[in-house]
């Protein structure tokens, strides 16, 4: 099976306009336009909103206005015990780099898709690592530079990383909305129409992401996806790995259940970030 492709748009701004219809910011948080296609067949497969959470918002506040964050959330590295997290006083260099994913956004029937909560995050409980290895066969040294989050699970003999780094790195895009490039002459165009600036991100779960984990523990036939986060973190580096830390979520999307059964499946995403 080829894998799918799915375009998520996150929007930070008052409302973005295509042309079936205006997306107006949630009054708590804030909101994004989400489409999900088949790669192959581009047959839209969701069509819906994403938030930007709790954590997210202290973020993007604090880095706009330079200030400390008043109060501190507890951060995966604590809530799962990741390997090697250092005391969290200082956030030195954080940014957008990680993502995750999880069970708790849909119920057991694809209708049954969940509200994002603004104050609720991926609960630890519910993220699906994406290696889940056993202790004497660890991911390789390249590997280590993509997955992160790694902890060590002696009772269960198994080392699972719970984060993934981007495909590749972010780019910024200004433009109109025809995608027409914007350069520094806009300020004396008579162009008329909307412009717009935002972040893509690309992102990958593959074939060989995440079916360990419910081979070890549920069983093959509950391999499923139904909530992504993008994750804000810094990197240290400890005995020749980087170990991120403070890792927190900036954004929940909850989608219907995707499923992972299909050994050969994967998952292209595409992220835009509005703003």
């Amino acid at each position: 099976m080829a894998d799918k492709r799915m375009l998520l748009f996150e929007n930070n701004r008052n409302g973005i306009k295509d042309d079936a219809k205006i997306i107006h910011a949630s009054p708590i948080g804030q909101v994004g336009h989400v489409m999900i296609y088949d790669e192959v067949t581009g047959k839209l497969l969701f069509d819906d909103y994403n938030k930007v959470i709790i954590p997210g918002s202290i973020f993007t506040a604090c880095k706009h206005f330079n200030i400390e964050p008043s109060v501190k959330l507890t951060s995966y590295n604590t809530a799962l015990e990741l390997e090697n997290t250092v005391a969290e006083t200082d956030f030195p260099g954080e940014t957008v780099c990680l993502f995750g994913i999880g069970t708790d956004g849909c119920g057991v029937e694809a209708s049954q898709v969940y509200d994002v909560d603004y104050t609720k995050w991926i609960s630890p409980e519910a993220l699906i690592p994406f290696k889940y290895e056993l202790t004497a066969n660890d991911i390789s040294v390249a590997d280590r530079a993509k997955y992160f989050g790694r902890k060590v699970l002696n009772e269960e003999g198994r080392i699972a990383y719970y984060f993934k780094a981007f495909e590749s790195e972010p780019t910024l895009n200004v433009q109109r909305i025809d995608g027409t490039p914007i350069d520094d002459t806009v300020y004396g165009s008579d162009n008329s129409m909307e412009a717009e600036t935002y972040i893509e991100l690309r992102m990958k779960i593959t074939k060989n992401d995440c079916r360990n984990f419910f081979y070890a523990t549920t069983g093959i036939n509950d391999a499923r996806v139904n909530t992504i986060s993008l994750c804000t973190a810094w990197a240290k580096d400890i005995d020749g790995y980087k170990y991120y830390q403070n890792i927190q979520p900036l954004t929940k999307l909850n989608i219907p259940n995707e499923s992972l059964i299909d050994l050969t499946k994967g998952l292209d995403i595409i992220y835009h970030i509005y703003y």
